[in-house]
């Protein structure tokens, strides 16, 4: 039985193919918010993209009137497929191509000056697959004027305690995280949705978090996961909060059921790495009343 994730990566590899591209140029609640953004920022400003993929939001910034616009790219296939993408727009002389690592990108290959607007759409759900983090603090330090515009700007994780399905016919237990995408069973959600940290991505984030907040239960319930999200601002006053296609919920579970009645505090412990994967992120609720 084939998955949605192996559907859009058979091979496992660190590259998507081009269905999950189709997927994304397609998904208009994804691509709205950015062409919005881009339009109100990018006219007469040099632009660099990282992880330009189809190249759909390169073309973008080159329509919205971008003087120049530098689009990174490291895989070799879906930097050819941009390419012609690119040709085909009639913005190839607007457009510069970089068949780089992000990582390896200097100011040479944005000819000596650093860019007015960087658009960065390495994301997924409180950062834990994608490279965001570490992406953006390469180009603040050494790609971006101080005072350049991110696309997007911020960052907003909330967390929400959550009771999850994971007995199935009195036969299956199956205790993992999942992706809330559409047609998924939901949890039933157990607090309010609590803000647990804010990313301004204009400037240095470390790259581990270790934090506890504390969380008043609102229903009675079983207490045995958390669901994830990572709305954004993606410039200012233009907003996304999810797809299916881009930072999804995510329902990750706890190691240990706690019951807990409505006015139960609860302390939430979380620990991990951006960039790492699901597996490696550590939480723990306590019922503190």
């Amino acid at each position: 039985m084939t998955s949605r994730i192996q559907y859009n990566n058979p091979q496992q590899a660190e590259a998507l193919g081009l269905p999950y591209h189709y997927e994304m140029v397609s998904d208009a609640k994804r691509v709205t918010p950015f062409k919005k953004a881009i339009q109100k920022v990018c006219k007469g400003k040099r632009v660099l993209e990282s992880g330009a993929g189809s190249g759909i939001l390169s073309i973008l910034a080159a329509k919205a009137g971008a003087k120049k616009v530098y689009a990174v790219e490291i895989d070799p296939k879906v930097a050819r497929f941009a390419e012609a993408n690119i040709r085909k727009s009639g913005f190839q002389d607007r457009i510069k191509l970089i068949r780089k690592d992000i990582f390896k990108t200097t100011l040479e290959d944005l000819d000596d000056e650093k860019v007015d607007v960087v658009i960065a759409e390495n994301l997924s759900t409180w950062q834990v697959t994608e490279p965001q983090i570490p992406i953006l603090n390469y180009i603040n330090k050494n790609l971006i004027k101080q005072d350049g515009a991110r696309i997007p700007a911020l960052i907003f994780n909330y967390v929400e305690l959550a009771q999850s399905q994971y007995q199935f016919e009195n036969a299956v237990e199956i205790r993992t995280h999942y992706f809330g995408f559409t047609g998924v069973k939901k949890p039933r959600i157990l607090s309010k949705r609590q803000l647990f940290t804010t990313i301004d991505l204009r400037q240095q984030n470390s790259l581990r978090i270790n934090r506890s907040i504390k969380i008043k239960i609102a229903r009675e319930g079983t207490l045995n996961s958390l669901r994830l999200t990572s709305p954004l601002q993606v410039y200012d006053g233009i907003n996304f909060e999810s797809s299916d296609s881009l930072m999804p919920p995510v329902i990750i579970p706890l190691n240990k059921d706690v019951h807990v009645i409505k006015g139960d505090m609860i302390q939430l412990d979380i620990r991990y790495s951006y960039h790492t994967n699901w597996d490696a992120i550590r939480c723990r609720a306590k019922l503190i009343n």
